[in-house]
């Protein structure tokens, strides 16, 4: 069906998306939010800052799990290993776990270590999140320093404001 009046889809998808964003951020100030979200183009900066951290959420691109060293120390390891510490006992010991318990208990391990993944997702955006706000606590940082430093030194000359 021709129209007269085509619309590209790159136009029809960014109404969509703002229509969405607008929903979600009337929903979150209804239901309490802060009442910064109030004003439509601040939340899209946060909505923009938030999804540009979950875009670089991948965990090379991280520095948080650098900084907390070794992964085997905070990483969930959800592997289960059939093992004991009773000497010659540790064979039947072993076998009940594997071949008794274990098939009574996969449900359980499996449905937790769903939990864990999503969580293991969860806290991979919280870093990343957590990283945006530290680069941009930095760069806030670097430029109150720098106005700062203008102003006690009389550099920088300020124009007065026009009253209209």
């Amino acid at each position: 069906m021709p129209t007269d009046n085509p619309a590209s889809v790159d136009q029809v998808m960014a109404e969509l998306q703002g229509r969405v964003r607008e929903r979600v951020r009337a929903d979150l100030v209804r239901h309490g939010a802060s009442s910064a979200l109030e004003d439509p183009v601040f939340f899209a900066e946060i909505d923009s800052m938030l999804r540009a951290a979950i875009d670089r959420s991948q965990p090379a691109a991280l520095l948080l799990p650098e900084l907390l060293g070794d992964p085997s120390t905070w990483r969930l390891d959800t592997a289960i290993r059939y093992q004991s510490h009773r000497g010659a006992a540790a064979g039947p010991i072993v076998f009940v776990k594997k071949r008794l318990l274990m098939p009574v208990l996969r449900w359980f391990y499996e449905f937790s270590r769903d939990n864990f993944e999503r969580q293991r997702r969860v806290n991979q955006v919280l870093f990343a999140c957590v990283q945006e706000l530290a680069i941009e606590t930095t760069r806030l940082r670097n430029e109150v320093r720098e106005l700062s430093q203008h102003a006690s030194t009389g550099s920088e000359r300020r124009e007065p404001l026009e009253r209209t």
